[in-house]
């Protein structure tokens, strides 16, 4: 799943957050969460994320119920993705 179509509208992850690519300025990402939860989002109120596309570890939300490879948040390192996030 391709990171630049997949994040370039907010995206709910099983934790309660909203994650958009962090290719986005953190005005525009607020826009478009603000877009997508018809609430005002200050750009403050955003955090920076990293995603990998793959096999979650252990500490992911729901990671037992899951089958395959997803998007997940905290990743570090080669591969992994900026992100914005917002809730949780």
């Amino acid at each position: 799943m391709k990171f630049k179509e997949y994040f370039s509208e907010p995206q709910y992850f099983s934790d309660g957050t909203y994650v958009v690519s962090g290719e986005f300025s953190r005005e525009e990402a607020a826009k478009l969460f603000a877009d997508e939860l018809g609430d005002e989002v200050l750009p403050e109120d955003l955090k920076e994320d990293r995603v990998r596309f793959g096999y979650p570890p252990e500490f992911v939300v729901d990671c037992d119920s899951l089958d395959g490879a997803i998007w997940y948040t905290g990743a570090a390192g080669i591969g992994s993705k900026p992100v914005w996030v917002i809730g949780g």
